[in-house]
């Protein structure tokens, strides 16, 4: 028998030699017929573990200690993000804390995870021993049921499962930008899907693949930090399935049912075989299991199926109380905006089945974050205390053109009041403030002007004010 001749172990893809011979690998005999190449890379595969288990390790390598420092933890903790997020989102203090604590707990789970599998890879090949000298004639024992099921009960660690999250609540919260600023300071790709365009498999649209294609891209096609991103499903409510049996019966609902049906697998954890933009002919094997899914949507009119299952009460013959439903339908905004934002806190899983979504995939998403609707008072902080808001965005502009601008206070608060008779929350302050400053952007540049003054009157519609030392402030309203 003719065996290969030793060699050294490499480290990386850096070849390392050490002081003594005792350290050379055992030869390993490679199967006839093999080629050059592979019979290199088997050496390789079964010399470094005969050595790695009947040699200590090597000097440059420290043992894993785990540390209690919060200073050695690369993962933030909860209340470091939720301070991130105050600088840069006004409200929403309960969806912040929900969803630092669910982002932490996602990357802990990882952590836990790559340990235990790590460390039972490892008793796995202890047991074993080093490997034959003839590993082709001499086939690895099958172990029967009664070892598998030994081995599993002595391992102490245990493998956590994945949990999703939902975000719910109005438009123009901040569901999305949220999200944007956590992959930001996590360092993880992330890609917003709009469901809206996904459709089952063979029709006219997205395939649901393709949502993790565009992580793969976004990770700059590394595969390691692709596994590890971040997938944001807009317009998740958008895939509701209708009730009504004219629309569904005999009817194929591709871009709902359908879609939430393709969305199982990819939700819980399955592996896919996507095109690499780098090489056509290639494919890429991607595994979702550690890919964290955060679905987004205003769930419009979930408040009152959540207002039915509360206040259910029989009265007579299967009468029902309907005092909630009655405040949402009143005049007072201010009254029907605190009862949502109350019923949507006390939606579950159950609601969720009954706006339309399948149960097989609403099991898949446990945690559900309610966003709260924003009032005047909220506005008129989104308008200017976040880093990078409204006001100083504006005031930047005409910086570029060496003018001075300023809001005085009943400028801003009756900005905050438009937008919030539109309902569309955050997004229509953006378009109140353009249109209020559109005249001053296109007279003043280029002339002597140096201080311009936005007030209330400007905001209705009544023109600009250009800043003179001797007009009083308080005029200016």
């Amino acid at each position: 028998m003719r065996l290969a001749r030793p060699f050294l172990v490499l480290t990386g893809s850096t070849p390392r030699s050490f002081s003594t011979t005792s350290q050379i690998c055992l030869p390993y005999r490679t199967p006839r017929g093999t080629s050059r190449k592979s019979r290199r890379a088997i050496r390789l595969k079964h010399s470094g573990v005969q050595y790695s288990l009947t040699h200590a390790p090597p000097s440059f390598l420290q043992p894993f200690q785990q540390s209690n420092n919060a200073e050695s933890s690369s993962i933030l903790f909860p209340k470091e993000i939720v301070a991130h997020l105050d600088k840069l989102v006004v409200g929403q203090s309960d969806a912040k804390r929900s969803l630092a604590v669910g982002v932490y707990q996602h990357f802990r789970r990882l952590e836990n995870n790559e340990k235990a599998l790590t460390k039972w890879a490892f008793a796995e090949l202890r047991l074993r021993g080093p490997a034959a000298e003839d590993e082709e004639r001499t086939p690895p024992q099958k172990k029967s049921q009664r070892q598998i099921l030994k081995e599993i009960q002595k391992r102490e660690d245990i493998l956590l499962e994945k949990a999703n999250i939902v975000l719910m609540g109005p438009s123009g919260t901040g569901k999305t930008y949220i999200t944007q600023k956590l992959a930001e300071i996590l360092d993880v790709p992330l890609v917003v899907c709009d469901c809206t365009t996904l459709t089952q498999a063979g029709y006219v649209g997205d395939d649901v693949d393709t949502v993790i294609q565009k992580l793969f891209e976004a990770a700059d096609y590394d595969v390691d930090r692709c596994q590890r991103g971040i997938v944001f499903l807009d317009e998740f409510d958008k895939l509701y399935t209708s009730a009504d049996p004219m629309h569904t019966a005999g009817n194929r609902d591709v871009g709902g049912k359908g879609v939430q049906q393709a969305l199982l697998k990819l939700v819980e954890g399955t592996s896919l075989r996507i095109k690499d933009p780098l090489q056509s002919k290639r494919k890429v094997e991607i595994d979702t299991t550690n890919i964290l899914f955060i679905a987004s949507g205003a769930f419009s009119n979930i408040e009152r199926v959540v207002a039915r299952r509360i206040e259910k009460r029989t009265l007579g013959f299967g009468g029902m109380s309907t005092e909630s439903i009655e405040k949402l339908d009143g005049d007072d905004e201010r009254i029907s905006s605190k009862v949502k934002d109350e019923l949507l806190r006390q939606c579950d899983q159950g609601d969720m089945i009954r706006f339309g979504m399948i149960p097989e995939l609403v099991g898949r998403f446990p945690v559900i974050v309610p966003f709260h609707s924003l009032d005047e008072s909220h506005l008129m902080n989104v308008l200017s205390e976040p880093r990078g808001n409204l006001v100083s965005q504006a005031q930047r502009y005409f910086q570029l053109d060496d003018i001075e601008l300023t809001f005085s206070k009943c400028a801003l608060q009756e900005i905050a009041k438009i937008a919030a008779q539109r309902k569309t929350g955050a997004r229509a302050l953006k378009s109140i403030v353009e249109k209020t400053l559109i005249e001053a952007k296109y007279e003043l540049p280029g002339t002597t002007t140096r201080a311009v003054r936005v007030t209330a009157k400007t905001v209705r519609g009544q023109g600009y004010q250009i800043v003179d030392d001797t007009v009083d402030d308080d005029k200016l309203i």
